[in-house]
């Protein structure tokens, strides 16, 4: 190998090392943000869940015959 071609080999390899390592970055900030995300959607299921027994049970006291009497009182 003459000089002139390690001359343009190394460059040409610094280039191209420079772009792997940019994206072995970017695929760590992917994977980095996507779990960030996984770990905020599984607490807003859970607050959703939480939110939707709490609904249950208002329903279930608003429709129960006696909450219906405690309102007729109160009325009266």
């Amino acid at each position: 190998m003459n000089t002139g071609s390690l001359a343009l080999l190394i460059p040409i390899l610094a280039i191209l090392g420079s772009f792997i390592v940019s994206i072995m970055k970017l695929r760590e900030r992917q994977i980095r943000a996507a779990s960030e995300h996984d770990s905020h959607n599984n607490s807003l299921l859970k607050e959703v869940s939480a939110l939707r027994d709490r609904v249950e049970v208002l329903e279930r006291l608003v429709t129960d015959d006696s909450y219906g009497l405690t309102q007729k009182i109160n009325n009266a």
